[in-house]
């Protein structure tokens, strides 16, 4: 069987065009693949400053300024109101870049809207409303406007009610 040039390039050339389908395919998937791969990665990242930020809570005195200015941030005498601004910033700074993680597709869907429950019920204790008053000016814009949203739109998730039993009262130092 005698094949002549042109029929053996055109045969090379569907061979070729087939190759690159194969090979954009293969491309794709690991694209897909190591898009999933630091998905979970930033993810982890994120949950572990999340776990860091919180755990100074585990201290007593803490809890207790925890739930107080809950309940009433602008009750609180200075000192108290300066810890719980210290406690707070690394968890409102966790929560923003997880925003912003969510945002940039960076950060599993799934998790992140577990977090974005936890900060709505968060937010809507009215302690916590009077120190973003005081506080959310030094967070950036877009975070701002997404806690505006919470805030104004509360009907929707219920706000967690510790007790403050156990913990001495909130008047003023």
């Amino acid at each position: 069987m005698n094949i002549s040039l042109d029929s053996a390039a055109k045969t090379a050339e569907i061979i070729g065009a087939v190759a690159v389908v194969v090979g954009l395919l293969f491309v794709g998937l690991e694209v897909r693949s190591n898009t999933v791969a630091q998905q979970f990665s930033a993810t982890q990242t994120l949950v572990s400053e999340y776990n860091t930020a919180i755990s100074s809570i585990n201290d007593g005195e803490f809890v207790c300024i925890f739930i107080q200015a809950g309940n009433d941030f602008d009750g609180l005498s200075q000192a108290k109101k300066v810890r719980f601004s210290i406690l707070m910033q690394p968890i409102f700074r966790t929560f923003e870049q997880l925003h912003y993680s969510s945002l940039q597709g960076t950060i599993d869907p799934n998790v992140y809207s577990g977090f974005q429950r936890q900060f709505a019920a968060m937010m809507l204790l009215p302690g916590n409303q009077q120190y973003w008053a005081v506080r959310g000016k030094w967070f950036g814009t877009v975070f701002q406007e997404y806690v505006q949203g919470i805030t104004a739109n509360n009907q929707s998730v219920e706000p967690a009610n510790f007790s403050s039993e156990g913990c001495e009262p909130t008047a003023k130092d």
